[in-house]
């Protein structure tokens, strides 16, 4: 498969979109002369298995990670680079198997990392791909996770979607934040059903008796909030990813559970606006960058700046294009397994669930990107596959049916 152009032309979800349904493996380089950065995300049977950058290699932005959680220290990371050089093994197998971190540490950080470096490039505007097919690549197996196209899609697209909000209060990460409310007040634990029907407590809520009761991932975002830090040094200590981080104190400041406290003395490395990296560019020239766009934002009228040109807003198009494509390609994936079944057994399955005990398809697929089931009804002429609204009904335009006569 030829997979070459620029990204104006055939935008990034059309190129994992496509990866995926094809279940190929290979190599996708990204390539933005604007940053001069390179991305190089492999692929093996359509899942995304390793991500790295030009700007900062992943191993040494993972080493740094795990020093800044305290997970090991800046002497032992050098130690452990330094036989990277010698074995040119991963620097993750050398700490995990030393016993300087835990396997659970390290796949957590790779996990992180990994699909930070991936989900980045959803905010780029410009630039070239080239995928390169290859029969087999190399990645962590034992530590790793394959990640679905369409969870990529998914995620990809709703950080696109929610960064213009989230960066109307959080618009660098060297801003400070404080807590407003005492720690003894916070209740950690799960998410309660409320009083209305069905649905979850909101997060940052007083529980019952009184008291703020948060996830034990929100939890931990609190607890670093100290008016010292800022937000690139939370992120930094949770370990977590960068936009979860940002929509959790996002979160906060709603509720008024902390409060903005100035700036940090050292300048974030990366500006959310932009995604730059900050370290390159002194304080008040990224200051005066970041009105700059303000003021062009406003004058192009788009709300978001990561918004595709000429195609506002990200939120109303481009998000429930998205879903549809998602939502017909994995329709199309159920139905040409259901095919290979009925070649194999002569009727179709009785169940979209026997596809998935018999490896055909993933789990993920027998639902939309809604979680709402596909309809599947089999019957002496045939079957019938189709996508569901809310109320259960057939959506048009996402039904196929395979019955004797049917379209």
């Amino acid at each position: 498969m030829a997979l070459e152009g620029t990204i104006k032309d055939f935008g990034l979800p059309d190129i994992f979109q496509l990866i995926g349904l094809q279940r190929k493996t290979g190599i996708l380089s990204l390539a933005n002369e604007k940053d001069e950065e390179v991305v190089t995300v492999t692929f093996e049977n359509g899942m995304v298995v390793m991500a790295d950058s030009s700007a900062r290699r992943l191993e040494d932005r993972l080493g740094n990670v795990l020093v800044k959680q305290g997970k090991i220290s800046r002497a032992r990371l050098e130690d452990a680079l330094g036989v990277q050089k010698q074995t040119l093994q991963r620097l993750g197998h050398i700490l995990s198997t030393g016993s300087a971190i835990t396997q659970k540490d390290l796949r957590d950080a790779l996990q992180v990392q990994i699909s930070q470096i991936v989900f980045r490039v959803f905010r780029w505007r410009d630039g070239r791909y080239q995928f390169s097919p290859a029969d087999s690549v190399d990645y962590d197996r034992e530590n790793f996770n394959p990640m679905s196209a369409d969870f990529i899609l998914m995620e990809g697209i709703r950080m696109v979607d929610e960064w213009p909000i989230i960066e109307k209060k959080i618009p660098t990460f060297d801003i400070v934040f404080r807590p407003v409310v005492d720690p003894s007040m916070i209740q950690v634990g799960a998410s309660e059903p409320d009083e209305s029907g069905g649905g979850e407590i909101r997060r940052g809520t007083p529980a019952a008796s009184g008291r703020i009761r948060l996830s034990p991932d929100e939890d931990r975002v609190f607890r670093k909030v100290d008016g010292v830090r800022t937000v690139q040094a939370i992120i930094d200590a949770t370990g977590a990813a960068e936009f979860d981080v940002c929509r959790t104190l996002f979160d906060f400041l709603n509720r008024n559970l902390i409060s903005a406290g100035g700036r940090g003395a050292t300048p974030a490395p990366r500006d959310i606006r932009e995604g730059r990296r900050a370290s390159s560019v002194p304080g008040y020239a990224v200051a005066a960058l970041v009105l700059l766009l303000a003021g062009a934002g406003l004058f192009a009228r788009h709300s978001a700046p990561f918004a595709i040109t000429g195609r506002p807003p990200v939120v109303e198009r481009g998000w429930s294009l998205l879903r549809e494509s998602v939502t017909w390609s994995r329709l199309a994936r159920l139905d040409d397994a259901v095919r290979a079944w009925r070649i194999t057994y002569g009727t179709p399955p009785q169940t979209l669930e026997e596809l998935v005990q018999a490896g055909l398809v993933d789990q993920s697929y027998l639902s939309d990107p809604a979680r709402r089931p596909y309809h599947y009804e089999v019957g002496p002429m045939g079957y019938l596959l189709s996508a569901v609204d809310d109320a259960g009904r057939s959506r048009p335009g996402l039904i196929l049916d395979r019955r004797t006569g049917g379209r």
